[in-house]
């Protein structure tokens, strides 16, 4: 009988726990936040941590929302627009109203004169041609092209695709000619007369040497996009099909299709353009999403190992203790940026392997604080409680010491952020950031060594953005982690 009152207390006493636990778990979420409402609210009073949570907010928009800001690739190397353009807002200055603009427009072709050899016409061309005598017969499409720029621009080139079909049995001749508003004719593009290329992509720029050549124009001395969009106006575009058949009932077909011409101006978007005519706002919109992942990367990593050295070595004390801060002597009289440079030069220039290093050595100072911590802590009552209990070493380090130190961790890891973004941008300013990631110390190298600083006047459009873009993001972490210690730590906070 009393076997079975035992049995039924003890069950009791497990139902009345099952009973209570739920309501331990929701005290212990109600303290949760409660204690997050506070912090944010203690926070809210710091204005220099709300600034900085203003500034990294703006980073990360700008970098969740990069494909939406801005329609170009950091990467590509289109040319959006001459090599230095400055940004569009430059022209509400009365001496740069006149700087052209980028233009991008496409040919509406028309037919020349009446043939029964042209089947289609429009934005794509098509010839289709069936010999019934030895005669050389010519096809001619027209286009206009408005050009709305009071000055001329810098650089064009024009785009198409063109294709030519059963042509074993003719010859065949192509131009594109182009008839200024002055009256001035300019062989743009020939093909044809004893080749057999049946078809191509054509790309054909202003900085052609056959094309300036044939055109009588020096290149490096004349501009040949000056000569021909001289004025604002209409120009005429004019291409010609002569076919010439070998025998009777030759047939060919020629098409073109997709042609297109690209003005390049002087100014651009939003902060210009490089040496090479590439969108810098796009370089520094996709930017941020690079140094925000080093940054927190980097931080994370160091936090958790700066955590897991000191409270080991604070709680454990002897032989571990003297081992871990004897590792940490060493680490911190090593030369960083050196030994990164070395390490990056030997596995490789890649992100992660920088987010790595910058991690391995950068924690040693939080290690140091939490140890110093752990060390008070491990002799207060609550812990002697818990030995007496008990409690094995794991247990006490992961319940009571760890959570303990997380605030004096979070707020270095807040702080630590900055130092792997200025890691970072000093490597690949030197030449050993990824090449295939577009950071903005990648942007101050390549400004640097393209002549972005000894260009006249000097590119600041190129130069400023990543420079301002790390001042202040690392400006965001710096004020933030100050507000948060002094939230975290009484004694620094200042006296109403």
């Amino acid at each position: 009988m009393e076997h079975w009152i035992l049995v039924y207390g003890l069950v009791k006493e497990d139902e009345e726990a099952k009973a209570v636990s739920p309501l331990i778990s929701a005290e212990k979420r109600i303290m949760w936040v409660k204690r997050i409402r506070g912090f944010w609210q203690e926070f809210g009073r710091k204005k220099i941590g709300v600034i900085g949570l203003f500034l990294l907010v703006f980073f990360v928009v700008m970098a969740v929302f990069a494909p939406w800001l801005t329609p170009y690739q950091p990467l590509s190397s289109k040319r959006v627009a001459t090599g230095f353009a400055v940004p569009e807002w430059i022209r509400i200055l009365p001496e740069s109203q006149n700087l052209p603009s980028t233009h991008s427009m496409s040919f509406y072709w028309e037919k020349g004169e009446e043939s029964e050899f042209i089947k289609a016409w429009g934005h794509n061309v098509e010839a289709q041609f069936e010999a019934e005598t030895m005669e050389t017969v010519y096809v001619r499409f027209n286009a206009s092209i408005s050009y709305p720029e009071t000055s001329p621009p810098d650089e064009f080139y024009i785009t198409f695709v063109w294709s030519a079909e059963q042509i074993n049995d003719i010859e065949y001749l192509l131009k594109m000619i182009v008839v200024n508003p002055k009256g001035e004719d300019f062989l743009l593009w020939t093909e044809g007369w004893n080749t057999k290329n049946k078809g191509q992509n054509v790309y054909q720029n202003s900085y052609d040497p056959l094309l300036m050549d044939r055109l009588g124009l020096k290149l490096g001395v004349d501009n040949l996009a000056h000569n021909i969009f001289s004025e604002k106006g209409e120009y005429n575009f004019t291409l010609q099909m002569a076919l010439k058949p070998q025998t009777e009932n030759a047939e060919a077909t020629i098409t073109l299709q997709n042609a297109n011409l690209v003005t390049l101006g002087s100014v651009h978007g939003i902060l210009g353009t490089d040496n090479q005519g590439a969108d810098i706002w796009a370089q520094v919109v996709y930017g941020a999403r690079i140094s925000l992942t080093i940054g927190l990367l980097a931080a994370i990593l160091e936090t958790i190992i700066g955590i897991t050295v000191g409270v080991f070595a604070g709680y454990l004390g002897g032989p571990v203790d003297e081992i871990l801060m004897r590792i940490v002597d060493i680490l911190l009289c090593l030369p960083l940026l050196p030994l990164l440079l070395a390490l990056v030069a030997l596995f490789g220039a890649n992100v992660m392997y920088i987010v790595l290093f910058v991690a391995i050595f950068g924690w040693q100072s939080l290690s140091r604080i939490v140890r110093s911590h752990v060390l008070s802590l491990r002799e207060t009552s609550f812990i002697e409680c818990a030995r007496a209990a008990g409690a094995t070493r794991f247990y006490i380090i992961i319940k009571h010491m760890i959570p303990n130190v997380l605030p004096i961790a979070f707020a270095s890891m807040v702080l630590s952020v900055p130092s792997a973004i200025l890691f970072e941008a000093t490597l690949s300013f030197l030449g050993f950031g990824d090449p295939s990631a577009p950071t903005w110390g990648r942007m101050l190298s390549y400004a640097f060594g393209a002549g972005g600083f000894t260009h006249e006047p000097i590119a600041w459009w190129w130069v400023l953005p990543p420079g301002l873009a790390i001042t202040f993001l690392c400006l965001a972490f710096v004020f933030m982690g100050h507000a948060v210690d002094e939230v975290i730590n009484p004694r620094l906070r200042r006296r109403r």
